[in-house]
């Protein structure tokens, strides 16, 4: 019972292990460290998380919630790893365990789940973790549930989350992951953008070099400009929507997915489907080649080159019906 109101801070250096324990009630915990890289582990938590150009450090504070919740600080390897408790559920594996796959199998009979948004107010339980970063940190997130809001850096962003509600905004590179119930909306992404959704789970993020995308059930995914491939596997009814693209796209959909993408030139556009989904593409489509059955739909405002079709379906260029062997 005598470490039921500690916070074990736990700092690793060059030199050895130095350990400094503090008592902790309501009020926040404060410490620096120096580390560019930051990583969450096993938090549920309200995240904020402030890039300066001119911080050298690392600065951490928490303050806990209604009930005390523990999270260990240390420095393993030069970076900063905040951990948590594993959510009592998931004691035997964790969370995202249950991302899907990037094997994807178009006739596979995936079943998932639909739930809604988690309520904002189940966080006051838990503490808020406020960090400053110098902008090139690059920030990791494992087998997290968290409100996050968080600043433009010019590091990478890496997320597993089971449960993720709020905002990033631009990063260098970004690979996200997240389940049901998750909403998410990120800035503007420097490089590449590869994102996996299993379940009813939306997400957001503005222009990217290149994106792939991976989603296994209702999930929505809203784009801006792709200045680079587009890459979009689904199982499911989900959907993805992209403002723009200047480079090849690949659709892989199993079930009444969608992928449009409203304007740009797809150089070579690339369709496999089985089911009701469609793929709508705005722009100028060259020598696509598509691979249908079921009551699939392709439909293209203009094509460049011959088109490449076997199976069934149905296409259209510029609202059309065309007719293929």
């Amino acid at each position: 019972m005598a470490l039921t109101w500690i916070q074990k801070l736990k700092f690793v250096f060059s030199g050895g292990i130095v350990i400094a324990v503090v008592a902790s009630t309501s009020a926040a915990l404060a410490a620096r460290y120096e580390a560019n890289e930051i990583t969450f582990k096993d938090v549920t938590a309200t995240i904020e998380i402030i890039s300066m150009a001119s911080a050298e450090d690392i600065n951490v504070s928490i303050t806990q919630g209604k009930t005390y919740r523990a999270i260990e600080t240390a420095i393993v390897d030069g970076v900063l790893v905040l951990e948590g408790e594993p959510w009592r559920a998931d004691e035997a594996h964790d969370c995202c365990d249950r991302l899907i796959s990037r094997d994807v199998n178009l006739r596979a009979d995936r079943q998932t789940q639909t739930a809604p948004a988690q309520d904002i107010a189940f966080f006051e339980d838990y503490p808020v973790i406020r960090v400053t970063t110098p902008l090139s940190t690059d920030v990791n997130f494992e087998d997290v549930r968290m409100q996050l809001d968080m600043d433009r850096i010019d590091g990478a962003l890496n997320l597993d989350g089971c449960y993720v509600y709020g905002e990033a905004s631009d990063v260098a590179e970004a690979s996200i992951g997240i389940l049901s119930g998750s909403r998410l909306i990120i800035g503007n992404v420097g490089a590449g953008l590869e994102v996996d959704i299993s379940g009813d789970a939306d997400f957001m993020a503005g222009q990217a070099a290149s994106v792939d995308i991976d989603i296994a059930g209702p999930g929505d995914v809203i784009l801006g400009v792709i200045d680079g491939m587009l890459d979009v596997s689904i199982a499911g009814s989900g959907s993805v929507r992209a403002t723009g693209l200047d480079g090849p796209m690949t659709a892989r959909i199993a079930g009444s997915g969608l992928a449009a993408v409203r304007s740009g030139r797809a150089d070579r556009l690339r369709a496999t489907m089985d089911g009701s989904g469609l793929v709508y593409f705005g722009g100028e489509t060259r020598q696509p080649e598509l691979r249908l059955s079921g009551s699939s739909e392709v439909r293209l405002q203009s094509v460049s080159g011959r088109i490449d079709h076997k199976g069934g379906g149905a296409v259209f260029v510029d609202g059309a019906r065309i007719e293929l062997d």
